[in-house]
């Protein structure tokens, strides 16, 4: 079943406040650009939704219905299911069968933004880890960690030295993490199959952008793997 993505900015909070059907269709949008007055209504008309009506007999919805509206739309749109099943989903949560899940990826975007300029030597690094030099220059052999054209290191590389000893205390050692490096760089390319072009054709800026977000997706997507994944080992 798709998950409910949490609200964007626009759309309606879950207070006693309720909206329009114009305000509604704002709201969802840039979500769902194909989304119209009419489709509501049929909706609506299909009992899958059922917003409150003034004396005057305007629709008013509730953050609730707006949510109800996003999680129709969302799983017609990403698992092609008929309006037939979507209602007996609908009617599986109204009876508290089901629960509406709530997801976001476990990291955002703003996270893989590009480090502050840095001059941070290896011993800089060592130091700022609390680590030997030496196990930095490990690092280095391995592919970990890479200076720039200048020889000079990020924030990120201390954080890639300073997760690799904490994984190193647990018995991983640098086969181990070149094991983790690869798959990382396979990750990489796919996001870079994607952005590269982007990039080239709107802009850096535009093609940053979209990498962040992409990456902040798969990243959350290999987490979650990997805890269904060890779920089962431990099991």
């Amino acid at each position: 079943m798709s998950a409910v993505r949490k609200p964007a900015a626009t759309a309606a909070p879950r207070t006693t406040r309720t909206l329009s059907i114009g305000k509604v269709l704002e709201a969802l949008r840039e979500e769902f650009p194909d989304v119209t007055v009419s489709k509501i209504r049929f909706l609506e008309s299909e009992g899958l939704i059922t917003p409150q009506r003034t004396a005057s007999g305007y629709r008013r919805f509730t953050g609730d219905d707006v949510e109800r509206l996003r999680y129709i739309l969302v799983t017609q749109r990403d698992n092609y299911l008929p309006l037939k099943v979507i209602r007996e989903q609908l009617e599986a949560m109204d009876s508290g069968a089901v629960s509406l899940i709530e997801t976001e990826p476990i990291v955002s975007p703003e996270k893989f933004r590009a480090p502050a300029a840095t001059r941070l030597t290896d011993d800089d690094i060592a130091a700022q880890a609390g680590v030997e030099v030496s196990f930095v220059s490990e690092l280095l052999d391995a592919g970990l960690i890479r200076p720039d054209a200048a020889g000079f290191f990020t924030a990120d590389d201390v954080r890639v030295v300073t997760t690799a000893q904490s994984l190193q205390d647990f018995g991983f050692d640098v086969r181990h993490l070149k094991s983790l490096r690869n798959t990382a760089q396979r990750q990489a390319d796919l996001i870079g199959q994607v952005a590269g072009p982007v990039a080239r054709r709107k802009g850096r800026q535009k093609g940053e952008d979209m990498g962040q977000q992409m990456t902040a997706l798969v990243v959350s997507l290999h987490a979650s793997l990997v805890k269904n994944a060890l779920r089962d080992e431990l099991a």
